[in-house]
């Protein structure tokens, strides 16, 4: 009877081990979301899709903090299917922040796929892409570890980051994480051939054609942004960035949607706070694929977005 008791909880502790290590390896080293709804709230955020999701807040802080000596950014930026400007994604911000920050900074960066939705469905919540992924379906931002991430939206295994330990991938070009303050930091490994990224790059604009083209201009999400804009307001100050990206998605963009300056100027102006198009301004960046900027440009431009906000 003993032995069978003492195999029973060797086989149960065994397995319960593997779980926790596994776990403990995903919360510190996976490039997916998990780790932005496990850190505690935050007081500052840069808000929006991966364009967004690789500025880097230690960049930011340490110019703002001249100013905003309370302020630690976070970067709370997904993409645009997770994080276009609607109900679920202002929910997840309004769980996420501290409820007591008044003296907060917040950069809302937009783009046009992130006020954009399906062209043949209504314009209606019920209907928006976000509301089966992460942002939409995660109702706890800030525990750890979070057990309902894990069970309705962690695709890989949940033992995925502790076998890389066991046995690290060969022949990487490179690895991609996220940070402890939400940035999601890709560090290269090996260069692409200039010829191979061409044609990667001339891929993805196909892919962001195809994607503008099933998509219309959505008056619901514009509301959104008003409001989300309208509750940071609340708790500090705000600025709304489109951040550069080459010259053809750009012009995909503004094909799509020929006003959006214009409708995001209207927006701005009606909470009152700062919008600045960084593609009308001249710069020297550099991009990985035509619309994330690559480390050199990601730290150049965070820099530049700070001061702007110190003169804003």
């Amino acid at each position: 009877m003993k032995k069978s008791i003492l195999k029973l909880a060797v086989f149960s502790v065994l397995p319960l081990l593997v779980i926790i290590m596994a776990v403990y390896y995903l919360g510190h080293n996976t490039n997916d979301f998990y780790k932005r709804f496990t850190s505690p709230r935050q007081n500052s955020f840069i808000l929006g899709s991966s364009r967004a999701g690789l500025m880097d807040p230690a960049v930011i802080d340490s110019i703002l903090h001249q100013k905003f000596p309370n302020t630690r950014m976070y970067n709370y930026s997904f993409t645009w299917a997770h994080s276009p400007y609607g109900p679920k994604y202002l929910e997840s911000i309004e769980k996420k922040i501290k409820p007591e920050t008044k003296d907060g900074v917040f950069i809302v960066t937009v783009e046009p796929t992130a006020l954009m939705v399906d062209k043949k469905k209504p314009d209606s919540p019920e209907f928006y892409i976000e509301n089966d992924k992460s942002v939409g379906k995660t109702s706890m931002v800030a525990v750890n570890p979070n057990l309902e991430y894990l069970f309705e939206s962690y695709e890989p295994s949940i033992t995925n980051e502790f076998n890389k330990k066991i046995i690290p991938p060969k022949n990487e070009v490179g690895t991609s994480t996220i940070l402890d303050n939400g940035r999601y930091y890709v560090k290269i490994i090996k260069k692409t051939a200039p010829e191979k990224q061409q044609m990667s790059n001339k891929k993805n604009m196909k892919i962001l054609q195809e994607r503008i083209d099933g998509l219309k201009i959505s008056e619901n999400r514009i509301l959104y942004l008003e409001k989300t804009v309208e509750f940071l307001s609340q708790h500090g100050k705000v600025i709304i960035v489109r951040m550069p990206v080459n010259k053809e998605p750009y012009s995909i963009e503004d094909k799509a949607f020929p006003d959006f300056d214009t409708r995001m100027k209207a927006v701005a102006l009606k909470a009152k706070v700062p919008y600045i198009n960084y593609n009308i301004l001249e710069n020297q960046y550099q991009w990985m694929d035509e619309v994330h900027l690559d480390e050199k440009s990601i730290e150049a431009f965070s820099a530049t977005v700070a001061r702007d906000i110190l003169t804003h």
